[in-house]
């Protein structure tokens, strides 16, 4: 399995996001952060995540008797070269492959749903679109951290940037 694939399972995604969030945390915390995954998909995608060195064990905590684990994500081991894009190529597919089941489902409302798709072209500095960047995800971090409630519903969000093809 690469790295994309391993990546790209919508419930690693969240792991994933609960690590980008938290320091570290063990997998009673990262139930409570995802109550709607069940108890055994969530230790076999932690062992995915393990297995492929993007999850780190950093600690230990005694219990009882038993040992529970404190992980921690490795960002060295995402910075991956991928000079041919593959990374990229399988994200684009996991999203469109997301559309396309949402789309095949029986009750479709992208009304109700608030499925949105915007495109848009900026025309910025290299500094300016850093400071978007920050803005765009300090804005995320905040809805990010957010507690959910019982009327909470699970929405993904994807910001792509891509050179046109156009010279200035």
């Amino acid at each position: 399995m690469e790295i994309a694939e391993v990546v790209m399972n919508p419930v690693r995604q969240r792991i994933f996001q609960y690590f980008l969030l938290h320091e570290a945390g063990t997998v009673k915390e990262l139930k409570r952060a995802l109550p709607d995954v069940p108890n055994a998909s969530l230790y076999r995608h932690i062992k995915v995540l393990a297995e492929h060195s993007i999850l780190t064990v950093v600690g230990e905590n005694r219990i009882r008797g038993t040992v529970e684990s404190v992980y921690q994500l490795n960002k060295e081991a995402l910075a991956t070269e991928d000079e041919g894009g593959n990374a990229v190529q399988m994200s684009l597919l996991s999203i469109c492959a997301s559309f396309a089941r949402y789309f095949a489902g029986d009750d479709v409302d992208p009304k109700r749903d608030m499925l949105l798709l915007t495109n848009c072209t900026l025309l910025l500095t290299d500094e300016e679109f850093s400071g978007f960047l920050s803005e765009i995800n300090e804005i995320a971090l905040k809805y990010m951290k957010a507690e959910a409630n019982e009327s909470s519903k699970m929405r993904q969000i994807t910001l792509i940037s891509a050179p046109t093809n156009e010279q200035r």
